[in-house]
């Protein structure tokens, strides 16, 4: 039990460890990849509106446009654009090209970058991405057109360097964690398997206890009904011992299907036939309750534990015996569908015994207040041992209400 534990306790923290992780590498690489090209967009801009590289005697020092940053504002100098490799192509009203200037790129000749600034002013983007250039058209002059055309591959390159390095110290942050998980797990954890340990210890003694002064109850009261005969004494005795008994095996049923490291033999088998000589067994007490059962259980194969299976079927009739009124009706039936075996059990109740939330009739010792008491003779611990068998069968288990008279409880199973 305690490694099962452990190893849900290690899975489920470094789910959150990755989660956490991949947040902060795609924040710092969204931030950073933001803050490029805010800049490259920012300096495009101001190189249109400069007109390129300006003379020094052009602009004297302390004359430079603001340049806005994450900190503050400082001034764009004539240095930060002599560090941008860009050509820019000017056009006139008419839309030809009237000035090309390369001077700061030598991977691009005039000719070339002509063509490259004609199919992007035709375009009528205003900016964007053309291979490796970042673009940025300025059409605030009547009677011209500005296209700058930045090169950003080492921008690009710093990008895609900072997201690996993120990556990598994810990486190295993901292993480092896993192993303090590791290390860790097993002191938090085995505070919790032991409890639960001795609270399941507790119940299996308990049961095998209570089982012995119960038979020796049930015996003795009929031997006192064979000398005195039957009287109502004797008669709630037996049904109070009979009701014990079921609740601690069912009790003792839970307590082993929920057993984590649990490892039942599997097989596959007929369905259908398991559940028809199952529902055989119940045939005597709906006679008396005046309770029609119908079967419709065909050849279907199934992959779970024959032995609980059968367990959990019985469950399912007991139960609709109990809580299905006189008169009315138990339906069983078998179907292969969405690739599954299926078991479905529906029957006949009063309006007055729907509860809220089907879902819920499978808590331990849950009863609807209006109808689930003890004159139906249930204990509210069978369907909850019912959902411990499938659970352990890995299959699953499902209630619901069809119309206002009828339950549905379905079992999927392996095929």
């Amino acid at each position: 039990m305690i490694k099962t534990l452990q190893k849900k306790f290690i899975s489920t923290a470094m789910i959150a460890v990755t989660v956490l992780l991949l947040v902060v590498v795609l924040a710092i690489s969204g931030i950073f990849t933001y803050s490029v090209f805010s800049d490259v967009r920012r300096s495009a801009e101001m190189i249109a509106q400069s007109g390129g590289v300006p003379e020094p005697e052009d602009r004297p020092p302390g004359e430079g446009k603001p340049r806005r940053g994450w900190i503050g504002e400082r001034e764009f100098t004539r240095d930060d654009l002599m560090s941008l490799r860009f050509f820019m192509v000017r056009f006139n009203a008419g839309g030809e090209i009237s000035r090309i200037d390369t001077g700061r790129i030598s991977s691009v000749d005039a000719e070339e970058a002509g063509e490259i600034a004609r199919e992007i002013y035709q375009s009528g983007r205003s900016r964007g991405i053309h291979d490796r250039l970042y673009f940025y058209v300025d059409r605030s002059q009547a009677d011209s057109a500005a296209v700058v055309c930045m090169d950003i591959s080492s921008r690009i390159s710093s990008i895609v360097s900072v997201i690996a390095i993120s990556l990598c110290i994810g990486a190295v942050s993901w292993l480092a964690m896993l192993l303090l998980v590791v290390a860790l797990s097993k002191r938090a954890i085995v505070p919790i398997a032991e409890n639960m340990e001795r609270q399941k210890q507790f119940v299996t003694n308990a049961g095998h206890e209570i089982k012995t002064p119960l038979a020796i109850i049930q015996a003795n009261t009929e031997a006192l009904e064979l000398y005195t005969g039957q009287s109502k004494w004797t008669r709630n005795i037996l049904a109070q011992t009979e009701r014990l008994s079921g609740l601690m095996q069912n009790l003792l049923t839970l307590s082993r299907m929920e057993e984590t490291d649990i490892e039942l033999p599997m097989e596959r088998f007929d369905l259908g036939a398991l559940v028809e000589e199952t529902v055989s067994q119940f045939k005597e007490p709906a006679v008396v309750r005046n309770i029609e059962i119908i079967v419709d259980a065909g050849p279907v194969t199934a992959y779970a534990n024959r032995e609980t299976i059968r367990q959990l079927t019985g469950i399912l009739m007991d139960n609709a015996i109990k809580y299905t009124p006189q008169g009315g009706s138990i339906r069983v039936e078998t179907a292969s569908k969405d690739g599954k075996a299926r078991l479905i059990q529906s029957n006949t109740i009063s309006p007055e015994e729907r509860a809220e939330d089907p879902e819920r009739l499978f808590d331990r010792f849950y009863r609807n207040d209006q109808a689930r008491t003890q004159k139906s003779g249930g204990y509210g611990i069978g369907l909850s041992a019912a959902l411990a068998i499938a659970q352990a069968n890995k299959a699953e288990i499902s209630a619901r209400y069809e119309e206002q008279y009828a339950i549905v409880f379905e079992v999927a199973l392996m095929i």
